[in-house]
């Protein structure tokens, strides 16, 4: 018998007040694999959702949760699973410290007091005593996300996790969902977002309560993208233009900093011996001749010093942040940043 993927959807099928809402619905995320599920509104996604974590039962079909079946063993299976909702069921009148600490210790999850307050203020909560109904949405928000900060689990769902967030909760929330990802969990992400999801792994699209062939994907549109790189030399121009419809808008070399130059020095077999060194930007006549009467020498860099530098790009590209950083570390550069302008 082949083996099952984390999560394993087979024929699903639930109706509400006599209109059917999931219709014979097959899915399957396999450990370390990051799906996105998007659709528009009422499509069904959410219901999907409360099927999978055993919220709703189902009418037909089953779900496997790493490999336990959910009709026949739910207490085993929802244990297996970490489900980070579109609203909280969180009791309203409970506290973000209250609610954490039976959800951590349902899963068997050893977390104190101090250390779950310590996580609610990482994420910006300051008053993890106040009743969640009196939180803003945002920040009911973060206290269902920290769900999946404190429990680990083989299979994760994200229910639109980002919306009401600021763009730093965002970014929190997205690195939680790769850091599950990096340690082989199964993620099935939900959202009708436009955009931004040039990392997940596979997308699915759902409609009318069904999985639908994801629609055609719109003719690329460049995207201008500011890098940070080292090791960049001007000979690569020529070879990365071109390419996925890439060009090159400005080159910058940036100035580098006292920690740079002292590494140079050293890769050089120089030390400052705790003396000021001053870089002067010269041809190779004029610094051996202003070198000489400061009683010094002149050494010319070589091809490894300067790959230490850093040099700014700014380019437009046809493909995602993921894709254009691994074209440019297959040239040989380092990416030290890398982000839409």
């Amino acid at each position: 018998m082949a083996k099952r993927a984390a999560l394993e959807v087979q024929a699903v099928s639930k109706s509400l007040h006599a209109k059917t809402i999931v219709q014979d619905v097959t899915l399957a995320v396999e450990a370390g694999e990051v799906v996105l599920l998007s659709g528009p509104n009422g499509s069904g996604k959410s219901t999907l959702v409360y099927l999978i974590s055993g919220v709703y039962q189902l009418d037909q079909g089953d779900i496997w949760i790493n490999g336990i079946s959910l009709t026949r063993e739910p207490r085993r299976a929802k244990a297996l699973v970490t489900t980070v909702f579109q609203e909280t069921l969180f009791d309203p009148v409970s506290s973000p410290l209250h609610a954490l600490s039976l959800h951590a210790r349902f899963y068997g999850a050893r977390w104190s007091h101090k250390q779950i307050c310590a996580i609610l203020k990482e994420f910006g909560i300051t008053e993890p005593n106040r009743s969640i109904f009196q939180l803003s949405g945002g920040t009911k928000k973060k206290v269902e996300l920290l769900k999946a900060r404190l429990v680990e689990t083989p299979v994760y769902i994200f229910d639109e996790p980002f919306a009401g967030l600021d763009e730093q909760s965002r970014q929190q929330a997205e690195e939680l969902i790769r850091e599950r990802k990096r340690q082989g969990r199964a993620v099935l992400l939900i959202s009708h977002e436009p955009g931004r999801f040039d990392w997940v792994d596979r997308r699915v699209y759902m409609e009318a309560g069904r999985i639908m062939p994801t629609p055609a994907a719109k003719e690329a549109s460049p995207m201008l993208v500011e890098a940070v790189v080292q090791g960049w030399k001007e000979e690569l121009r020529s070879q990365l233009e071109g390419q996925h419809g890439l060009q090159l808008l400005e080159v910058h070399s940036i100035e580098p900093s006292d920690q740079e130059i002292e590494d140079i020095l050293k890769s050089l077999g120089l030390d400052k011996l705790g003396a000021r060194v001053q870089v002067l930007r010269a041809d190779s006549a004029a610094a051996q001749e202003i070198l000489k009467h400061l009683g010094g020498t002149a050494q010319t860099v070589s091809v490894p010093q300067r790959s230490m530098l850093r040099t700014r790009l700014k380019l437009s590209a046809e493909i995602s942040l993921a894709q254009l950083t691994q074209l440019l570390e297959g040239q040989g550069l380092k990416v030290l940043e890398i982000r839409r302008l």
